[in-house]
């Protein structure tokens, strides 16, 4: 019986108490060490796999965290980025920010800049800031420390995209669908049977929305990368090498509507003012991008057709679905919000048939 009394003594011991010495004795390594292989810093191998088998039979960072929800909530969120240049980045921070405080809550922010390893380590540091929550911006990988949030209960929702250990976790994204169909009903019903889109890398999943909905309503596309091409001009020059805008074919054998990014639209009105061909009479001309981002021209004569897309939406919807979760209610696994609209104005008019 005394065996027991102190075994369920040490057990209560160390579920309340394991600290950083309790971690290196159990792992027979010194303190120094448990601390870089816990913070994702070079260790052996196999000095790794004693500290964090050690660390979870202590239940070192999960009782942290564990006793830090029993006393009180911290009312920080943590908001990981995998890389902050990516689509969507800053619009999302301050409309996910917004959100949660409302509630009393606080958003913690940090980026992996790209690095996996990297983001590995901030999700570390995240938990053992005892974090309410935690938000991860494409996130990936076989995350050994996402499993400690999930031992303690703490949420973690993936926006935009996630793969691999994060593939399973709830996840809220953008859609643009709607408005792309809408996009699409408008030049098919203007007669444009063929359409370029011209691209950046990171704008590549906008593209194949806009190209899915266009193809779904009769209308080819060619899509052209902006590292292909030097710059508007040079898009111009390789349409009118397709046959020149001037010509009247039954079906045209060039784009009639060109669609893209919001500064590269503009830049490609300006080439066909300078080298005299019709908007839209000769070619129609789309743009996508942020809300406002031509907000000065909306009123004027250059005023462009465009796709908006408004990622504020995406952040709304994420800060209230992860304050559901903390009062019990847990969000579902696949969240999409639409969050484009599209406004036609002076640069789309009906496609020039062998009539005109």
């Amino acid at each position: 019986m005394l065996r027991n009394h102190k075994s369920h003594a040490a057990a209560a011991r160390v579920e309340v108490r394991a600290t950083l010495h309790d971690v290196a004795a159990r792992a027979r390594v010194s303190i120094a060490t448990v601390s870089r292989a816990l913070n994702g810093l070079p260790v052996s191998p196999d000095y790794r796999r004693r500290v964090h088998k050690a660390a979870a039979e202590l239940g070192y960072v999960a009782n942290e965290a564990a006793r830090a929800l029993r006393r009180e909530r911290s009312h920080t969120m943590g908001l990981l980025f995998f890389d902050l240049r990516t689509t969507l980045g800053l619009e999302l921070l301050d409309s996910l920010g917004e959100s949660i405080e409302d509630a009393g809550y606080s958003l913690l922010i940090s980026t992996a800049r790209g690095d996996a390893r990297r983001f590995e380590l901030l999700m570390h540091r995240f938990l053992e800031r005892r974090v309410d929550a935690l938000f991860c911006v494409h996130a990936r990988g076989d995350s050994e420390t996402l499993a400690r949030y999930q031992a303690v209960g703490i949420p973690v929702i993936t926006l935009i995209a996630g793969a691999g250990a994060f593939d399973e976790l709830p996840r809220v994204g953008p859609s643009i669908a709607q408005a792309s169909d809408s996009l699409a009903q408008h030049l098919a019903e203007h007669g444009h049977q063929h359409v370029a889109l011209v691209r950046q890398k990171v704008e590549r999943g906008l593209v194949t929305t806009i190209g899915r909905a266009l193809e779904a309503r009769g209308v080819r596309v060619d899509e052209i990368a902006t590292s292909d091409v030097g710059g508007m001009s040079e898009v111009l020059d390789s349409l009118l090498a397709r046959g020149t805008l001037r010509t009247r074919p039954t079906r045209p054998t060039r784009p009639t509507t060109v669609i893209a990014p919001t500064v590269h639209a503009h830049a490609l009105l300006g080439a066909c003012e300078a080298a005299r061909i019709g908007v839209p009479d000769e070619l129609s001309i789309v743009s996508f991008g942020r809300p406002g981002a031509d907000a000065h021209l909306e009123q004027s004569a250059r005023a462009i057709s465009c796709l908006t897309i408004d990622p504020h939406r995406v952040g709304r919807a994420a800060g209230g679905a992860m304050l559901g979760w903390l009062s019990g209610a847990r969000p579902a696994d696949r969240l999409l919000i639409e969050c484009g609209s599209f406004v036609a104005r002076a640069t789309t008019g009906q496609a020039m048939t062998e009539n005109d």
